[in-house]
């Protein structure tokens, strides 16, 4: 992967992140979370990662697109 492609994937994983786990927070998802439960959200969080990374990954041309000027 190239800069441009690190920087879509990380920018869009990080905001994947942070609004997913915002939104589930205002759900009270947070309120009586297990081990067990941690394990299961951490794991969703990384499917997607891998979901994101595959389609950066495919689409360099796609990808060079967000980054014209």
């Amino acid at each position: 992967m190239n800069k441009n492609q690190r920087i879509a994937f990380w920018s869009t994983f990080i905001g994947f992140c942070i609004t997913g786990t915002i939104s589930i927070y205002f759900q009270g998802a947070f309120d009586d979370l297990s081990f067990v439960g941690s394990l299961i959200l951490t794991g969703f969080y990384l499917a997607v990662g891998f979901f994101i990374h595959k389609y950066i990954k495919s689409n360099p041309d796609e990808v060079e697109k967000w980054f014209e000027k």
